[in-house]
C-alpha cells in the first residue's frame, strides 16, 4: 500500500509511530553513583503526496552528526483525525551508557494546520511522564512536499533507579501468571510476549522494537522452532536460473514441514511467517523465548558445488569449542543429513552440485567461532540446513515441485522426530571444520503490521 494511501485510511494516529530500537552514542556519561545518563534524539518529519505526514527519529551520533532516519512500517499521520488529540507509538528502547530508558512518541493536529510532536519517557509503575515539547516541533501544511524537517533535540536520561526493567533478553511468560510466551498476532505474525499491558501485551516485534497488541493465538511453548532463511524484499536469499527465489522457497518448505509434525503431534511455531523481514537476532532468540528443543533454519544453497551423482546436502552445527561440536545440534544434524540425503536420492535424473566437505559439519570463524548467526545465537540446540544448490538448474527444476516439497518435508520431520523421541546419532559427520567468514546478515529492517 502506498504512502499516501495509508495516510488517507488512518483515522487513528500514527500508527506505531517510530518502533524502533535506537542505538546511538552517549551525549552525557555518568559523573558519579547519583549521575544520569543521557542521549540526545530528535524527530524528523515530511508531508506526503496526498495529504498526511511521515515521521521518522534520529539519534545523535556526537558532534554535528545525526545518525540515519529510521523508518517504521507504520508511520503516517493522517490529515483528517482529531484536531487536537494525541496519538501515541508503541514504546522504544532508547540506549544509554547506564542502560536502557523508555519512550514513545505523540503527535497531533493542530488547529491552525500543521501536525505537532512530543516525546513522552517511561515513569514509574509503567507509567508514563508528561510530554517533552521540543522548542522546535510544529510542523506547516505548506511545507515542500518530501522535504524531511526536523525538531529540536531532546534528551532522553536514564534515572539512576530505574523504575522497571523490561529487559527483551528476559524469558517471556514469566512475569505474571497466565502470560503466554508467545503469541500469533491478529495478521499472523509470531511474536515473543514481554508482558501483559492492561488487556494487551508488550511483544517483541519481527524488527527487534517493542509494541502492544490487543490480542493474538497464544502460544504456550513449543518443541521446534522452524526458521525460514531469509526474508524481506531486500533479502530474497539465492534467485535460480528458472527465477525460484528462496526466500519463498524457503517458507514454502518451512510451512511444509510444520503441518507434517502437526500430524505428528509435534508442536512446532515458524520464526516467519510471510515474505517481510525479521532481524537474525530476534529469529534466534525466539527458540529460547518459547523454551523449544531446538530450532532448524530452513536454506537452498549457491553458488553451485562439483557435479555429483549424490545430493550435496550441507547441515551446519553447534560448536562448543574450536574443537568440539555441542553434542544434541550434532545429533539433530546427523539425523537431517541422514533423512534428507536418503530421501532425495529417490529422485532419478538430478544432476547434483555437492562440495567436497559436505554433510554435517561446523563452520567456523577465524576466531574459532561458529560462523553462522544462527547458529551461535541461540541457547537451545540449532542447526542450518542447506538442501541443495537452487543455483544448478537442474536442482532449481525440482525445488520448483510439489513432490519435492513434499519428500522433502517430510524426511525433515522424520528426522526431527527422531531426535525427539529416540537416540538415533545420524550419519554424515565432518570431523574437520570449514574455516569461512560468510557475509554479514542484512541489519535493515521494516515493520510489519501485527493487528
Amino acid at each position: 500500500m502506498s504512502a499516501p494511501t495509508r495516510a488517507r485510511r488512518s483515522h487513528h494516529l500514527l500508527a506505531a509511530v517510530a518502533i524502533m530500537l535506537i542505538s546511538a552514542v552517549v551525549g552525557a556519561i555518568c559523573s558519579s553513583a547519583g549521575a544520569q545518563s543521557e542521549v540526545q534524539v530528535r524527530i524528523a518529519a515530511r508531508r506526503v503526496a496526498g495529504g498526511g505526514t511521515e515521521v521518522a527519529v534520529q539519534p545523535h551520533e556526537g558532534g554535528s552528526h545525526w545518525g540515519d532516519r529510521v523508518l517504521p512500517a507504520e508511520r503516517f499521520l493522517s490529515d483528517d483525525v482529531e484536531i487536537g488529540r494525541w496519538r501515541y507509538s508503541s514504546p522504544v528502547a532508547v540506549q544509554t551508557l547506564a542502560g536502557e530508558q523508555w519512550v514513545r512518541i505523540a503527535a497531533r493536529r493542530v488547529a491552525a494546520g500543521g501536525t505537532e510532536v512530543a516525546l513522552q519517557q517511561l515513569g514509574e509503575g509503567i507509567g508514563w511522564g508528561s510530554r517533552m515539547l521540543p522548542t522546535r516541533r510544529f510542523l506547516s501544511d505548506d511545507v515542500e512536499i518530501g522535504r524531511w524537517r526536523s525538531s529540536s533535540p531532546l534528551t532522553v536520561s536514564l534515572p539512576p533507579d530505574p523504575p522497571l526493567s523490561l529487559d527483551i533478553g528476559e524469558p517471556p511468560g514469566n512475569a505474571e501468571e497466565g502470560t503466554p510466551r508467545g503469541l500469533i498476532t491478529p495478521r499472523g505474525v509470531p511474536v515473543a510476549v514481554l508482558e501483559r499491558v492492561g488487556s494487551g501485551y508488550l511483544v517483541r516485534t519481527p524488527c527487534g522494537n517493542i509494541a502492544e497488541v490487543s490480542a493474538g493465538q497464544p502460544i504456550n511453548g513449543a518443541q521446534i522452532v522452524i526458521d525460514p532463511g531469509h526474508g524481506g524484499w531486500w533479502d530474497t536469499g539465492a534467485v535460480g536460473p528458472n527465477g525460484l527465489v528462496e526466500r519463498e522457497l524457503n517458507l514454502t518448505l518451512s510451512r511444509a514441514i510444520q503441518e507434517e509434525l502437526a500430524a505428528r503431534d509435534i508442536s512446532a511455531v515458524l520464526a516467519r511467517t510471510g515474505s517481510y523481514g525479521s532481524l537474525l537476532s530476534v529469529r534466534a532468540a525466539l527458540a529460547d523465548d518459547l523454551g523449544a528443543d531446538a530450532i532448524i533454519s530452513i536454506h537452498h544453497n549457491a553458488p553451485t558445488g562439483r557435479r555429483s551423482s549424490m545430493p550435496g546436502t550441507e547441515v551446519y552445527v553447534q560448536s562448543t569449542s574450536r574443537s568440539e561440536p555441542q553434542a544434541d545440534s550434532a545429533r539433530l544434524g546427523g539425523l537431517l543429513y541422514e533423512e534428507i540425503t536418503a530421501a532425495l536420492s529417490g529422485f532419478p535424473d538430478i544432476q547434483w552440485g555437492r562440495h567436497g566437505d559436505a554433510g554435517v559439519l561446523r563452520v567456523l570463524l577465524p576466531d574459532g567461532r561458529d560462523a553462522y548467526g544462527m547458529i551461535r545465537r541461540p541457547n537451545v540446540p540449532a542447526v542450518l540446513i542447506e538442501y541443495g544448490f537452487l543455483s544448478n538448474p537442474s536442482e532449481a527444476a525440482l525445488f520448483a515441485t510439489d513432490g519435492y516439497i513434499s519428500v522433502a518435508a517430510k524426511a525433515t520431520a522424520d528426522a526431527i522426530e527422531a531426535y525427539l523421541t529416540t537416540d538415533r546419532l545420524g550419519t554424515g559427520f565432518i570431523s574437520r571444520p570449514r574455516v569461512f567468514d560468510p557475509a554479514r546478515a542484512p541489519s535493515r529492517c521494516e515493520e510489519v503490521t501485527l493487528e
